[in-house]
């Protein structure tokens, strides 16, 4: 018995030494990484200063080109949008952008799925592990699942939501993101890939946590303007899947643009990549029109 016991606690003992290297050794990848999407969010985490924000999922990322939008309203910007991704990441985004300093407008891009609509919240959470220990991340965490602090114990699950993407973004980084966080998409969209068939009425289903996250970015969002963009989207967008959003724009006097429905978008197939995506040559069209659209109501 005596045997059994030593062999169990130097098999804890083995667990614990194999987490804590393993968690150095993913947090120097951090640290150093040479870019691609790790460096992408160690920037924006810990030494982002631009004056124009975007924020949003991948129809951020893909679709303001922020080197347009910085010549444009000669105010420096920086695209912190990412794939799959919503108001709960986002918050947690903008409470460490907001320790350093604050910036003058901030362009948030809004997608039902990720910022208003109930699902598995857990998946928001991944790019946050990495920042964890950082001023109100952890209570994001607890809001979400209250027994995600006894995971987070471990080094190694701090880590292991892109592993590999971590490592290659150390080594050689396998996704690009370019100086301004802008990703464009190359190439046209396939028409065969587009349904469009005709949908009855559906009926939505809203999460009170994410639309508590959006409302607390708006609140904490200091003395910057703060503008909601609906950008195109080739099948165009049921606005009663963002009521909420329009709900809080019009309580809080903020302006909301909608290109989803916007006819110079809408089943124009030269702009787009997907159905839900913009491709470089859309993207471009889209940024010169929101830079108008904010010159012209003089935002800044």
């Amino acid at each position: 018995m005596k045997r059994f016991i030593v062999k169990i606690l130097l098999l804890i003992l083995l667990m614990f030494v194999v987490d804590r290297v393993g968690g150095l050794f993913f947090s120097y990848c951090v640290d150093h990484s040479k870019g691609g999407y790790v460096g992408h969010h160690q920037y924006i985490s810990n030494e982002l200063d631009k004056e124009v924000l975007v924020f949003g999922s991948s129809r951020a990322i893909h679709h303001y080109d922020a080197k347009m939008i910085e010549d444009s309203l000669k105010m420096t910007c920086y695209n912190c949008g990412q794939d799959g991704n919503g108001a709960i990441f986002n918050y947690g985004q903008w409470l460490m952008i907001r320790e350093r300093y604050q910036p003058k407008l901030i362009i948030y891009d809004v997608y039902p799925g990720f910022d208003l609509l109930e699902g598995d919240n857990h998946k928001y959470l991944g790019w946050l592990k990495l920042y964890y220990n950082r001023k109100g991340i952890s209570d994001i965490f607890d809001s979400i699942d209250s027994k995600e602090k006894y995971k987070m114990l471990s080094k190694l699950y701090q880590y292991n939501y892109n592993p590999v993407q971590i490592v290659a973004d150390y080594i050689k980084p396998i996704k690009s993101v370019d100086s301004y966080g802008f990703r464009p998409l190359p190439g046209e969209l396939d028409p065969l890939q587009i349904k469009n068939e005709d949908k009855e009425e559906e009926q939505y289903v809203f999460d009170e946590l994410k639309i508590g996250y959006l409302e607390k970015f708006i609140s904490d969002k200091g003395d910057a303007n703060i503008i909601f963009v609906l950008s195109p989207c080739w099948y165009g967008m049921d606005l009663n899947s963002i009521k909420p959003v329009l709900d809080i724009c019009e309580r809080e006097g903020i302006l909301f643009i909608d290109y989803a429905n916007n006819p110079k978008y809408v089943h124009q197939d030269y702009y787009f990549k997907d159905g839900l995506h913009l491709n470089e040559i859309g993207a471009s069209e889209f940024s010169k029109d929101l830079v108008k659209d904010i010159q012209e109501l003089q935002i800044n």
